[in-house]
């Protein structure tokens, strides 16, 4: 069976031009976001081109018979993604092109997700939020670190300093995260036009809206309401 899911992505109040991309394909369990960084034509291009060969590799290789297999399935994909945009800002000349990239392969009650950046992926039960992933920040670091509290991370000044992204670097390494969906909670991805803006309690009350459409709308109505400083991207997965 099919997961349910449903998506939109909004270039906000401030921005001339969105460079996130999102991707669903719900018959391989994918689903993917990413925020393009280097200017709106570099910008673009890279997270568009980061979710096309994400996808494309995926697609040539054989289903993943285990759980375990999933993990290093987007490893190879993520890492294809990154030689992509890493060659292609060469060849063009686009010193700074890169994107994050936060993807998750759904099997049965189970997400496993692929990150690297600071665009974000959660579990959704109930009207709370778990975030899945780190931002890969120095805010990020810090508060790991405990020199940083959580509610301060969306005023730090250093918050969209990234410590790795796809495509500056011939090398990068993706984070991996597996959790257990229970039922009738939801997988979020999100770019930082969503979380850097709206509080996680208010998305997670809105996440929860039963109407999943309504909820992904809901969500990008309230991140402009706030301002929109940046692009919003929004993707809900029910499993």
């Amino acid at each position: 069976m099919r997961c349910r899911f449903a998506l939109a992505s909004d270039v906000g109040r401030v921005r001339a031009n969105n460079e996130d991309s999102v991707s669903a394909l719900p018959d391989l369990g994918l689903f993917a976001v990413a925020d393009g960084m280097g200017g709106h034509v570099a910008g673009e291009f890279a997270s568009r081109l980061a979710l096309e060969t994400l996808v494309e590799v995926v697609r040539k290789r054989e289903k993943p018979r285990r759980l375990s297999d999933i993990g290093p399935l987007l490893c190879e994909a993520i890492l294809a993604a990154n030689g992509a945009v890493y060659h292609e800002a060469e060849a063009r000349g686009l010193i700074g092109m890169g994107t994050t990239l936060t993807a998750l392969y759904v099997r049965g009650r189970t997400g496993v997700v692929g990150h690297v950046g600071d665009s974000r992926a959660a579990l959704i039960r109930g009207e709370r939020l778990h975030w899945l992933t780190r931002d890969q920040t120095l805010a990020g670091l810090l508060m790991e670190a405990g020199a940083l509290e959580p509610d301060e991370m969306g005023r730090h000044p250093e918050r969209h300093l990234l410590l790795q992204a796809i495509g500056p670097s011939p090398n990068v390494q993706p984070e991996l995260v597996q959790s257990r969906v229970p039922r009738e909670a939801r997988l979020l991805l999100s770019t930082d036009g969503l979380h850097d803006v709206v509080p996680d309690q208010e998305i997670a009350e809105l996440a929860s809206i039963p109407e999943i459409v309504e909820a992904v709308h809901r969500l990008i109505e309230r991140a402009n309401a706030l301002g929109g400083p940046d692009n919003i991207t929004v993707l809900l997965v029910e499993p």
